[in-house]
């Protein structure tokens, strides 16, 4: 783990999510750049951060950014420590694309953050919470509805915002703190 410093601490404004380890999985939109500030609020209200990185999010926000945030190493790939078998209580994809949406429902497994959320999914159902962010294009693409309407079967939830300028951009982060407190009271 890496060391606690002073400029990595938040300062606290509840225990609403003490205890609860949230992988936060960041996948590859212009969304990535509020990752920072999401991490960081769901830390203010005490939970513990792992971040979970595709390659695509690595050409939007770097990894020592995402790791100043949580305050510990991010898992940009697989590797023979298989981080996503770790035991977490709450999955959060932000943000999430159409990509991802649609290779976790169709359960492929290619990069660490659909190997994560394919391990767990099963395990950790109700508690995972998706947060689109795309063109207003991509998210009228065809098979959206379906994938998603497979993934909240199998007890995935979204959080959606409005378009603005032609897009689905990410909720704010304390939108996005108070529905993963929901998740994890409801655990």
């Amino acid at each position: 783990m890496i060391q606690n410093t002073q400029d990595r601490s938040v300062e606290m404004l509840s225990d609403a999510l003490k205890g609860a380890r949230v992988a936060v999985c960041v996948c590859g939109g212009i969304g990535a750049v509020e990752v920072v500030k999401i991490i960081r609020e769901l830390r203010r209200h005490g939970a513990e951060t792992t971040a979970f990185m595709t390659d695509q999010s690595k050409r939007f926000i770097t990894e020592l950014s995402v790791e100043w945030a949580c305050d510990r190493k991010v898992v940009a790939e697989l590797t023979s420590d298989a981080e996503h078998l770790a035991p977490f209580d709450l999955i959060l994809v932000v943000p999430a694309t159409l990509n991802t949406i649609s290779k976790v429902a169709l359960g492929l497994c290619d990069n660490a953050v659909t190997t994560l959320i394919g391990a767990q999914l099963v395990r950790l159902k109700g508690r995972v919470l998706f947060v689109p962010a795309m063109n207003g294009d991509l998210a009228e693409h065809p098979l959206l509805p379906a994938h998603r309407e497979r993934l909240t079967a199998w007890g995935v939830h979204f959080l959606d915002s409005e378009r603005v300028e032609g897009r689905v951009k990410v909720v704010e982060p304390q939108k996005i703190a108070e529905a993963m407190m929901e998740r994890w009271r409801s655990a």
